[in-house]
């Protein structure tokens, strides 16, 4: 037979360990207290930082001298830094030019494409013309930013000029107008017949 300490029920079972209303741990109802483990009583700790002699505070009656006031030292870091100085970069001359010059080449062409491959499926021919005109101002307009584009890079001295994107926007557009103008000629001839 067991009994639960704190609430002093008995159980018959004596596999029980535990009491079930709370919990506790069951005794044996035979058991006096010298049946429980001993508690186990430690020495005092040990120092494990040991005032030395030398370093011991001395007492009151054997200073001196009264502490000195208390001087933050410097600090690591100026807390104000002056920001640094870098040089400026300016946007290169011709740049955006140059960038819209090679656009205007690239969408003349795709263009171009576009009336050929439209014309070849039997398109309406009033749509083309418009298409391949609309082309041709592109490239035209192009061709005018590329020229202003080369004479805006070629005023920069600089290694980082944007001359050559300039000049091949401006040979794209010439070469997509010379296209332009054969594909005019042929039809002004085969149109005269």
């Amino acid at each position: 037979m067991k009994r639960c300490p704190a609430c002093q029920r008995t159980y018959e079972d004596d596999s029980l360990a535990f009491c079930l209303e709370d919990g506790s741990t069951l005794v044996s109802e035979g058991s006096s207290a010298s049946d429980l483990p001993a508690t186990l009583i430690m020495a005092d700790p040990r120092l494990t930082n040991p005032v030395r002699p030398e370093t011991a505070p001395m007492s009151p009656v054997h200073q001196s001298a009264p502490p000195q006031a208390y001087t933050a030292p410097p600090p690591a870091w100026s807390p104000m830094q002056p920001p640094q100085m870098y040089p400026m970069v300016s946007a290169r001359p011709g740049r955006g030019l140059a960038i819209t010059s090679l656009i205007c080449a690239i969408a003349g062409f795709l263009l171009l494409v576009i009336c050929i491959a439209a014309g070849s499926a039997g398109a309406d021919p009033s749509l083309l013309g418009g298409i391949f005109l609309l082309s041709a101002l592109v490239g035209l307009v192009g061709a005018v930013l590329g020229i202003v584009a080369v004479v805006k890079a070629g005023r920069d001295m600089s290694q980082q000029n944007s001359k050559a994107m300039a000049v091949v926007g401006l040979v794209l557009n010439c070469v997509y107008l010379v296209i332009v103008v054969i594909i005019l000629t042929l039809g002004a001839i085969a149109s005269s017949r």
